[in-house]
This record gives C-alpha cells, structure tokens and sequence, in this order.
C-alpha cells in the first residue's frame, strides 16, 4: 500500500506563494481537521508532487501566460498524485472554445465572434454585421479581466481597438463579444459550486484584473433564473468538478447569459460566505477518501456532457 507524507497540497503560483488570504481559511479549516496540508508553486521545480495524496489547484493565475509549460505540468502531476479539478477538466477549460461547446449543448452564453489566431480582423465590419455599438475583445487564453478591451464607437476607441486586435490576433485566438450594460449597472454574477451543487454568489468589479481575492466582495442574492442557467452550465461539463464558478451577465434583454466557467483558479470568495470554507474542506475529505480508496488509475472520460 503506497504511503503518503502529505494528505492535500494547495497549488499555487509564484505571485502568492503562501496562497491569498482566501485560501488561507481554507488551509487552516483542512489543518482544524487533522490533515497534513502544504502549499506548492506549480512552476517550482523542487516541489515533490508524489509525497501529496492530492493535489488541489487554487492560485495558479499565471498559467495563460505559461500556457504550453502548465499543461505539461498537468501532465507530469497527474501521473504522480491525484490532481483536481480533474485533468481533462483543466486541459478543455484552458481555452475559451469551451464556451462554443457549451452553446452547442444549449446553454446561453453572450454572443461571440471567434477568431483565429493571424486572422486579420475589421472591427468596423464586425460591429456592422452584427450591430453591435460598442464592443469587448477578449484573449482566448486569459485569467479576470488582464488584455480585455472596451473598445466604444467613437473613431479614436475603435483605431485604438483594431491595433489592440491585431495585436492579440497575433499570439492566440479571440473572443469579440458585445459590450453590456449590465457589467456596471447590474454587475457580473459569480456563482459557486462545490461538487456540483450551488453555494454562494457575489458580484464582481467590472473589468477586474486584480487576481487576489479579498473580502470586500459583496455577497448577493442569485435569482432563480440565474441559478437555473449556472446548473445547465455545470451540467453540460465533462464530469462533476470539485469546485466551479460560473461567471454570468445579463444581455440588453435582461437575459441571463455565460459569460465563464471557471474550473481551473477561480476565486471562490470563501471570506464572503464562511459556510464554503467547511462545504470545500468537507470535499477534499470526500476526495482524499476516493483516492484511498482507489488502486489504479482512473480511465479518463469521454470529453462530451454527461448523461441525465
């Protein structure tokens, strides 16, 4: 039987290398239960990723700009340890094509243009085809709001915008989406799910590059509505996630619209609802016992939406 030193490792990057303040509840809730807990930088070449049982991701905000090096480190950890989010969870997340699956399977998500990467784009016939005044550019590979552009309908927004596109066009594939109102005049709505059931929700700072999650996020009230469409998102994924946010806004409709799920380091605003603190730790219990309990690897599944 193979022994561990470590029951859970908490991953991490090199811009908080003890974990935010956050995450930091959640590592003393998994101490308060008597497990062995340490913290690692995915990128740190001397962290032993085989002493840990599991492995959970929370704070690796860099990997967009390391792309191909985080996925091979999916790779090399998920052959040593158990690693969750589930890889394959990780690898399809990783791009934001995931969300033109999830509009195939029905769930709404805001209207996109997709553009491939050495496309040579025209804003200008991008909003006259789809009547869009104001619009947002949106990297494929990204973390928060970091190389998101609102690009407004003036002349000088819009030069500005078609230097900004073909300068992303150039490294990786976009995202053109309609600019809506309702990211400041009713806020972008995070959900969060521990397992596949619904938690909390707070509302998000528009445009927001600030990784680290304090506590001034406002815990709110999700509508029935909102809830209802998060559930067809995490129902449309994969597998069951350990964890998930879906991000959501509502278009100039009012309709409720996906604007990202979240499976790799999203903030799940513990010190906003407390509860989640237990609720998440509880998880890692249920995890830790999965893989005691598990003798062989598991066999990746299919990557399409589970079955009702």
């Amino acid at each position: 039987m193979v022994t561990y030193p470590i029951d859970c490792t908490l991953v991490t990057c090199e811009l908080v290398p003890e974990l935010d303040s956050d995450d930091r509840l959640l590592l003393c809730e998994l101490k308060k239960r008597g497990l062995s807990v340490s913290i690692g930088v995915w990128s740190d070449p001397r962290v032993d990723w085989s002493a840990s049982r599991l492995c959970v991701l929370r704070s690796t905000w860099d990997y967009h700009q390391r792309h191909r090096d985080f996925m091979t480190w999916i790779e090399r950890v998920s052959s040593l340890t158990v690693l969750r989010n589930d890889p394959q969870l990780l690898r399809w997340n990783a791009h934001k094509s995931y969300l033109r699956e999830l509009e195939r399977f029905g769930v709404p998500i805001v209207p996109t243009e997709w553009l491939p990467q050495g496309d040579r784009a025209t804003l200008q016939e991008l909003r006259q085809k789809r009547g869009w005044p104001e619009i947002v550019l949106k990297p494929a590979l990204g973390a928060a709001a970091h190389d998101v552009t609102h690009v407004r309908g003036d002349a000088a927004s819009l030069a500005a915008g078609a230097t900004r596109l073909n300068g992303l066009l150039v490294k990786t594939d976009v995202l053109v989406q309609p600019y809506l109102k309702a990211v400041v005049e009713y806020g972008e709505r995070a959900l969060i799910f521990l397992r596949g059931r619904y938690s909390h929700a707070v509302v998000k700072k528009p445009f927001d590059t600030v990784l680290i999650v304090g506590g001034a996020t406002s815990l709110i009230e999700a509508t029935a509505e909102e809830i209802a469409v998060a559930i067809q998102a995490t129902a449309a994924l994969p597998r069951v996630p350990l964890y998930a946010r879906i991000d959501l806004l509502r278009d100039d409709a009012g309709g409720v619209r996906v604007s990202e799920v979240e499976l790799i380091e999203p903030g799940l605003y513990f010190a906003a609802h407390q509860p989640a603190v237990r609720d998440f730790a509880d998880a890692v219990v249920a995890e830790l016992e999965r893989a005691r309990r598990t003798t062989s690897c598991e066999t990746p599944a299919r990557l399409s939406p589970r079955s009702s």
